[in-house]
């Protein structure tokens, strides 16, 4: 396993545990403050999108190592 995908995994991981705080307490951490279901109900879906982008990340980084540009 190379560096670039342990990155992935760790800040992946970082994004799971958020997402299942979050989930749990109904209270997520924002840029202006903490942000409840009542107040701000579309942003609790910024945790599902950030890791299925690290999801898709790590897939990528292990399918197609060369289209990240190392020689």
């Amino acid at each position: 396993m190379n560096r670039l995908n342990i990155l992935f995994l760790v800040v992946g991981a970082y994004a799971a545990f958020d997402l299942i705080r979050t989930l749990r307490t109904g209270r997520a951490r924002g840029r202006m403050g903490t942000i409840t279901r009542e107040g701000q109900p579309k942003r609790r879906y910024a945790g599902w999108a950030v890791l299925a982008f690290f999801v898709a990340a790590i897939v990528w980084a292990t399918l197609w190592p060369d289209s990240l540009g190392r020689h």
